[in-house]
């Protein structure tokens, strides 16, 4: 075993979480707050033995360690700070840990996925690399490392470990859903395609998954996957309501409802679209600017919910258009579209009506010339 080496780093006192200190000493600055803090630290390395300084200057947290032959840190501690999202608490006990005990395999796991979390990632690849080294069985660690290595821009290195972890474990759901997601990356639907079945059969609640799986059936050459990837992309967003997410399951949503549309016109313009599009461009033009600004935020609050627009039953009342009346969703994505085009030109609408759009103007001057 390697001799260890002293350890130092500093800790903002404003960065320091208050809820590891008595209620008492929770004044930042203090002399309650400085006490509780030193005893803090010397608690976490009490069982590393050693000695251990803590200073405060400038509104920071000076720590240094000294080490010592003698006992590991706490593992309870480690593990406490990682759960609650302390990295910067956890980083140095690891790095201690390791240095009095170089193949503990849990921590260089721990440390390597801090740092790949933290996109430190050739630290993190080298240590993963050296746990699965250590023990190959260890199916988390192996996904870990390929996730680094994705992380990385490294996609052929992802590859092996995440195929290891899927024999070792064929139920692990973060597994066969980073493998899918690989190969999807890589342009083999087909080969994502059962590792992501299998992600969904055993973890039917992770919206992410939900969302690849959806992208990958369509993405399928030669096949018709629509009606099961649009109830994917469904179920996906009613566990992801809201957030980055939600917006690109509303995306793909938009573009596949473009996709059924064009091929249920066989390659024609949509006349009922025209119809909605010129409709549109008449009820903007005989509005207030006030009032077009309203009808089009309330289409576009509307297709945030999200629209159907191959379902004729789909209906939705418009308080700002033409007194309240209800309409298709496919109305609704009509008079968003012209709301765009007029208002926020060059904006994607989410839905590509160019060609019908060009027709509706044709028939709206031919309607407004005669």
């Amino acid at each position: 075993m390697s001799e260890p080496q002293p350890i130092r780093f500093s800790v903002p006192e404003e960065g320091f979480d208050l809820s590891l200190l008595p209620e008492a000493a929770r004044q930042r600055g203090s002399h309650a707050f400085r006490e509780a803090v030193t005893t803090y630290y010397k608690d976490a390395y009490r069982e590393a033995g050693g000695r251990v300084d803590v200073g405060f200057s400038d509104g920071v947290i000076e720590v240094a360690w000294e080490p010592q032959a003698g006992q590991l840190p706490a593992s309870a501690t480690i593990n406490e700070h990682l759960q609650a999202g302390r990295y910067d608490e956890a980083i140095p006990l690891l790095r201690t840990r390791l240095q009095l005990e170089p193949d503990h395999v849990e921590s260089l796991y721990n440390l390597g996925m801090v740092y790949s979390d933290r996109m430190q990632l050739t630290e993190a690849r080298e240590l993963l690399g050296r746990a699965v080294e250590l023990d190959p069985g260890d199916a988390n660690a192996q996904v870990a490392l390929g996730i680094a290595a994705l992380r990385d821009n490294d996609a052929d290195a992802a590859q092996g470990p995440l195929e290891k972890a899927v024999v070792l474990e064929p139920r692990n759901p973060f597994a066969l859903r980073t493998l899918g997601q690989l190969m999807l990356m890589k342009g083999d639907a087909p080969m994502a395609l059962p590792h992501l079945r299998a992600a969904a059969t055993v973890a039917p609640q992770d919206p992410i998954n939900l969302f690849t799986y959806a992208q990958c059936m369509l993405a399928i050459e030669g096949e018709s996957h629509e009606a099961e990837a649009d109830e994917l992309f469904q179920r996906a967003l009613r566990l992801a309501p809201v957030g980055d997410l939600a917006e690109k399951i509303k995306n793909q949503q938009r573009r596949l409802a473009d996709r059924v549309m064009r091929a249920n016109a066989q390659g024609m313009p949509r006349m009922d679209a025209v119809m909605y599009l010129s409709s549109a461009l008449e009820a903007y033009r005989a509005m207030e600017p006030e009032g077009q600004k309203q009808l089009l935020a309330e289409a576009a609050a509307v297709g945030q919910k999200g629209l159907t627009i191959n379902d004729p039953d789909q209906m939705h009342q418009l308080r700002q258009y033409q007194g309240g009346v209800s309409v298709s969703a496919l109305q609704v994505a009509c008079i968003y579209y012209v709301g765009v085009q007029l208002f926020l030109p060059g904006q994607d609408a989410g839905i590509d009506f160019a060609r019908e759009y060009e027709l509706a103007k044709g028939m709206a001057e031919g309607q407004a010339a005669s």
